[in-house]
């Protein structure tokens, strides 16, 4: 049985040069980093449900980023049998690939559209459900990952909010923050 790491939004699971052991990512999103030399933080990749973490430490090498929550989620070790590991690791990758021209796909297009693109990525729903559960990142997060001002993407998410496309979850004291319901149908018909 794999054990499982939890992190809340906002903590670091690890940072580049460091070494450690590959994830996999089991629930939640990850914000991947690289450092600059004045230590500013430039946003690389996202890593979602189902994405490894860490893969060049595979090839003995030091973690390439710095790893951080977006949303609560939850990490395990990444194992793999010996027969099995080369395969998995080079599935791993090509999905590394196509992830990252999902995320250049995010920074194109009116706002809406990426923001609608964002919600897609995120969304781990099957098609065939008429509701799923989104936990989107902050405002400040989200503006970065696809290239918009805070302001756009709130002006965005409350269009949708309005529209009854996202549907905040309700807690006991009111909103939960960031934390919506969706119809995967709506969502569809709004971006064809």
């Amino acid at each position: 049985m794999k054990k499982t790491i939890s992190f809340k939004a906002g903590d670091q699971i690890y940072i580049s040069g460091q070494t450690g052991p590959a994830y996999k990512v089991l629930s939640g999103t990850v914000r991947l980093s690289q450092t600059t030399r004045t230590h500013q933080s430039i946003f690389a990749n996202i890593a979602i449900s189902g994405d490894l973490l860490g893969a060049e430490v595979l090839l003995r090498k030091p973690y390439a980023f710095e790893a951080q929550a977006l949303t609560d989620c939850e990490i395990a070790v990444w194992q793999e049998p010996s027969i099995l590991w080369a395969e998995a690791l080079a599935e791993e990758l090509i999905k590394s690939s196509l992830r990252q021209s999902e995320v250049v796909s995010l920074r194109c297009g009116t706002a809406m559209g990426r923001i609608l693109k964002f919600i897609d990525l995120l969304s781990s729903s099957d098609q065939s459900q008429s509701q799923a559960n989104l936990t989107l990142p902050p405002l400040k997060e989200t503006a970065e990952i696809t290239d918009l001002t805070i302001e756009t993407v709130s002006r965005c998410i409350n269009s949708l909010r309005k529209q009854g496309i996202l549907i905040p979850v309700q807690g006991t004291r009111g909103n939960l923050r960031n934390q919506f319901t969706f119809s995967s149908q709506s969502l569809m018909s709004l971006a064809a």
